[in-house]
């Protein structure tokens, strides 16, 4: 064996060792991951099947170039390399089994290349096999909604690798023709040898079969969302280009019989005509005529349009769990009357003052809890949850739990220890606290227990199980336990570091070197894969899942995420901008629960498509429970789902309410979106609702509140609020019959008119919240000050609330009630038009607030408007 050989072998061997041995580790890492679950069959299950599917896809990827391939091999007579021996210079025949092993060599890297690029296929083979109908067949080509939600999406992907590896194999054939001689340009002429002609028309052939394929499936596809009218079936669409993509079929199919029928008796010249006029015609029909027809409105009939909305707006509502949800009415005044004001005080007991400021409040809570255990920098996850008072008030409940951020210890300057992040304090969460979110400004106020009344000024660990929190909501990384963290009577989690093979294989899949070296022991266990975004989309990937909760059940920690069918393929619907995709199916199918401690892992049915989302999860090899299963604690902490709230809000500002068949309604309502630039406007996850416990059918539940405007943006079209009743969702579509009533956005100035402190750069409003409550709607905003930065967090300064055409300004929902009832008589309630005293309670309330927090800076400043305010002073120097 000669030296380049060696070295050859060694090459490969080496390349082997780094790729093979890397899938080996990865691959062992999922196992040892699936097995600590008890879901070692389903790992074995789901890799088999995956491997089958790309063995067949590289059966027929390779069968497929290896057939071209060797058709060129066969059409080759010989061929001479030239070589030289000493002075001569000879042509030396190149053996046969050399360009056979390269015809199949070439074969082999394409097909496996092909193959790589398909390594989804097994996925959409199961779904496609196991899926269930929904129930609801669109009346244009009456195939059921299941189909084109979770059949089409793999015959669209056959068709693409079969158009790709046919082009593919046409680019390399006429490449390799002219290489070798079969295929020559001489001046204007195209020179072909006979077996040259015959492969290429069989590939012509190929090609005229696979547009065929792609011109039929090109109906399913405008009627399952991808009409260009907000993904909703159009007229022209129905009229022109339905009709249009089955001409073309049928077209293609003729060519591609013509293109056969040319291996005997057809010439080139018809041969060519037929393809131009399949392109002609694919021109015309695909782009010309359609986009003439939209600019002329040819299409435009009465009663095609009527249809066409008509089911754009029965298919939406039934994309969004929508059907049988119409806008009742709010008879809500514009006046308060004073016998209201005290309903009004206890309905806005139970609204949150953090409302839309999630990311603030995670600032204010993790300013006053400081670090705690840890030096390390921490991240909040925060729930809002009802609590009912002993007084029959109610109120909003914050629990937050803490964090490593793991995003600022990787870019921090500085750098902790291994250990500090892995396997001490910062490696797990940090014990819950409740927090009163209610309408109050001044610092945070905690609760010793849940179940308390009162408040108290210092965080207080809320009790629950002995343990540690784990299982985090965030990004993190691997963990290890020791031996002498296992709790008695609970079977440890993770894996154990038994032996080196072990330690190398998760040290190379997981880039941890430190779990080979003296970091770690043979008794530590690694818990990787912890925080519940990994987590969840490695054993649930047929889901998307909300940012997730914070339940009890019997005094342990447990997260509840919801989680979601999604797709952009639901018949005749219109689509709309839902965290990034364009969707226009959303269906709440199911609900996941982790124990913070232990990392049990439940996944519970629920939501109207029940037996389409089991046989999804079941094309996974995973059986979700029943919604009985879902313990009665856990059940009564549950929130509607805040994705679907959203998206089904969005979709009810494109629907109207539905009154005009779907396209009278359509332009009815308008969302209220805080941030009004275009990419945000075009996110239905930029809806923040308010967040507020309400008694709006007869119980108090924890409601999410959405306003719509009118189409002029300027009065209060509807509000949404939805709640849960166990594991049923209970929407309601508000309809406001006042007109009188302005929209949030045009109550917003006459709010922060009265809130304005004066001080440049620190004070901020909220957004402002139209509250149902008292037989009117009331509009709350917060006003939120940064004491000495825009850097620093902030905290709540007041409470602004506009009812009865007046503005009441205090330091918790009640005295703001209390101050628009009794304006004359010392309170704080001022007309719309009186900004001066405004201005002096406005800073008034600023001075106590920094007195309070010891800010002598803020304290001069506010001291400096409550002068120009009240004696039109000068500033102080």
């Amino acid at each position: 064996m000669n030296r380049r050989r060696v070295a050859g072998l060694v090459v490969a061997a080496v390349l082997i060792l780094l790729f093979g041995g890397r899938w080996l580790a990865v691959r062992y890492t999922e196992h040892a991951w699936y097995a600590s679950l008890g879901q070692s069959g389903r790992f074995w299950a789901l890799l088999l099947r995956a491997i089958a599917w790309q063995v067949v896809a590289a059966f027929l990827f390779t069968g497929w170039y290896a057939a071209n391939t060797w058709a060129v091999y066969r059409s080759i007579g010989a061929v001479h390399l030239p070589r030289r021996l000493g002075n001569l210079e000879i042509a030396e025949a190149v053996p046969p089994r050399v360009l056979r092993a390269i015809a199949l060599g070439v074969a082999l890297v394409l097909g496996l290349a092909s193959t790589y690029a398909f390594t989804d296929l097994d996925e959409y083979v199961a779904l496609y096999r196991s899926v269930r109908p929904l129930g609801m067949d669109d009346p244009i080509l009456q195939r059921d909604a299941a189909f084109y939600v979770a059949r089409l999406p793999l015959l669209e992907l056959l068709h693409l690798g079969a158009a790709a590896a046919t082009i593919v194999a046409a680019g390399l054939i006429v490449g390799l023709y002219l290489l070798t001689g079969n295929l020559t340009v001489s001046g204007r002429r195209v020179r072909l040898t006979p077996h040259g002609r015959t492969h290429l028309v069989l590939l012509l052939c190929a090609l005229g079969l696979v547009l065929a394929w792609g011109f039929h499936l090109d109906g399913y596809q405008l009627v399952g969302g991808g009409g260009p009218l907000q993904g909703a079936l159009s007229p022209v669409d129905r009229a022109i280009r339905l009709p249009a993509a089955n001409a073309l079929a049928i077209l293609a199919l003729m060519v591609a019989a013509t293109s056969a029928l040319a291996l005997r008796w057809v010439r080139p010249g018809p041969l060519l005509i037929a393809w131009v006029t399949l392109g002609v015609g694919a021109l015309l029909g695909r782009v010309v005529v359609p986009l003439l027809a939209d600019a002329w409105n040819a299409a435009d009939t009465q009663t095609l349009t009527r249809e066409v909305a008509q089911h754009a707006d029965l298919f939406s509502r039934a994309g969004f769990s929508l059907v049988g949800v119409r806008a009742q009415p709010l008879h809500a005044t514009a006046d308060l009357p004073p016998e209201s004001t005290a309903a009004l005080a206890r309905a806005l007991a139970g609204v949150s003052a953090w409302s839309g400021e999630a990311a603030a409040f995670e600032a204010a809570l993790a300013a006053a809890v400081g670090a705690g255990d840890t030096a390390l920098p921490r991240t909040w996850s925060v729930t809002l949850a009802p609590q009912s008072l002993s007084d029959g008030r109610h109120r909003v409940v914050a629990i937050g739990v803490p964090q490593t951020d793991a995003h600022l210890v990787s870019t921090g300057p500085r750098r902790p220890r291994w250990a500090e992040v892995h396997r001490g304090e910062g490696a797990w969460a940090g014990d819950p606290v409740a927090v009163d979110a209610g309408l109050r400004a001044g610092p945070l106020r905690f609760l010793p227990r849940l179940t308390a009344s009162e408040t108290v000024a210092t965080p207080v660990r809320l009790a629950r199980e002995p343990g540690r929190l784990r299982f985090v909501p965030r990004t993190a990384d691997l963990g290890i336990v020791g031996p002498d963290e296992v709790v008695i009577g609970e079977q440890p989690p993770g894996i154990r570091l038994e032996h080196f093979p072990r330690r190398l294989l998760l040290a190379w899949a997981l880039q941890a070197p430190p779990l080979m070296d003296d970091h770690t022991s043979r008794a530590d266990r690694v818990l990787y894969w912890r925080d519940l975004p990994s987590r969840l989309s490695r054993l649930y990937p047929f889901a998307a899942f909300d940012a997730p909760r914070a339940v009890f059940e019997r005094g342990r920690l447990l997260w509840a995420v919801d989680g979601y069918v999604l797709s952009g393929r639901f018949p005749l619907a219109r689509r709309l901008r839902w965290h990034g995709e364009d969707i226009n199916f959303l269906s709440s199918a199911y609900l996941a629960t982790v124990d913070a401690n232990s990392g049990v892992t439940r996944l519970y049915l629920r939501g109207p498509h029940v037996l389409f989302a089991r046989s999804i999860a079941r094309a996974y090899r995973v059986e979700p429970l029943s919604a009985d299963s879902v313990g009665a604690e856990v059940r009564a902490q549950l929130a509607y789902p805040l994705g679907l709230f959203v998206a089904q809000t969005a979709m009810l500002a494109k629907l109207g309410d539905g009154g005009g068949g779907g396209g009278a309604g359509a332009a009815r309502w308008v969302l209220e979106v805080r941030d009004t630039s275009s990419a945000v406007r075009q996110d239905a996850a930029a809806i923040r609702p308010a967040t507020a416990v309400l008694d709006l059918d007869g119980t108090a539940r924890l409601w999410w509140l959405a306003p719509l405007a009118e189409a002029s943006g300027r009065s209060l079209g509807a509000i949404v609020a939805a709640a849960t009743d166990g594991l049923a969702g209970r929407l309601l579509v508000l309809r406001v019959e006042n007109a009188a009533l302005p929209s949030p956005s045009a109550a917003a100035p006459r709010l922060a008119a009265v809130t304005d402190l004066g001080a440049d750069g620190v004070v901020r409003h909220g957004p402002v919240l139209a509250i149902p409550a008292a037989g009117t709607v009331a509009y709350v905003q917060a006003a939120f000050v940064t004491p000495r930065s825009n850097r620093e967090p902030p905290a709540v300064a007041a409470i602004a609330v506009l009812a009865g055409g007046r503005v009441g300004v205090g330091r918790d929902g009640a005295a703001a009630v209390d101050a628009l009832a009794s304006p004359g008589r010392g309170g704080d309630g001022v007309g719309l038009g009186n900004a001066a005293l405004a201005e002096a309670r406005a800073a008034f309330l600023a001075l106590d607030s920094a007195r309070q927090v010891g800010d002598w800076e803020r304290f001069g400043r506010a001291w400096d408007a409550l002068r120009r305010a009240l004696v039109g002073g000068t500033p102080r120097p």
